[in-house]
């Protein structure tokens, strides 16, 4: 008769308890026969399905405190984190988590300042994917415009400047060109007028070796690009 795959039932199991309790522990634990410290851990795990009841988690983790110094393959649970430690330098990890109860294809999670995944939405076709304060945003690929009749300093949300210096003369200063490599900028003008209307530098930056840059003449534009050092047309 095979040995029942249950624990003993106390005075039903006389002569084979044993032989029945050792079946049952080692179906998970590890055993050689020898008096051995090795002996009694767990070689194997099945965890049993959970249902939809309260109270049948297969797997429950109670918060507590981080160990002092942190443990190779230990895993710990303190408040709203799970932690995982991994050999190379014995380095404590947060395990990344996300809320699943929102959300769509195509949605993006990056870190938010207090170490959690934060969910960005998916964007819409046509946007790209811009930093806003230091978070990830969506942003539209159209040129955002402004018209600018008065003197005006260029910023970062900026792209495409007209100049309008038909009330009088206009200048447009750019932003310093170490605070904005890489960025470009667009300026035209787009009056008549015998007013000027000015592409001013920054501070001691240069515009294709110069200090200004002058539209003369109605729609004329100028694009302008900085390398983190200067200002050039391009």
């Amino acid at each position: 008769m095979p040995t029942p795959q249950r624990l003993p039932i106390v005075n039903s199991d006389d002569g084979v308890w044993g032989d029945i309790i050792r079946q049952y522990i080692k179906k998970e634990h590890y055993d050689d026969g020898t008096d051995n410290a090795v002996n009694g851990g767990h070689q194997t795990i099945t965890v049993r399905a959970g249902t939809a009841s309260a109270g049948t988690a297969p797997i429950t983790l109670t918060s507590g405190t981080l160990m002092t110094a942190s443990e190779v393959g230990a895993v710990e649970f303190n408040n709203d984190s799970l932690y995982f430690t991994i050999t190379t330098g014995t380095s404590r990890r947060k395990v990344a988590l996300y809320d699943d109860s929102a959300g769509a294809t195509g949605d993006l999670y990056y870190r938010n300042s207090s170490g959690y995944f934060t969910r960005l939405a998916v964007g819409s076709t046509g946007q790209r994917l811009g930093v806003a304060s230091g978070s990830p945003t969506w942003q539209d690929t159209t040129y955002p415009t402004a018209t600018k009749t008065s003197g005006y300093t260029v910023t970062a949300t900026d792209t495409v400047i007209f100049a309008d210096a038909t009330s009088g003369n206009v200048t447009i200063t750019i932003p310093a060109a170490t605070s904005f490599s890489g960025y470009r900028f667009y300026v035209k003008r787009i009056d008549a007028s015998a007013n000027t209307c000015t592409i001013a530098r920054s501070s001691t930056d240069t515009i294709d070796g110069a200090t200004s840059f002058t539209l003369d003449v109605q729609y004329t534009s100028v694009m302008l690009v900085s390398n983190g050092t200067a200002w050039f047309i391009l």
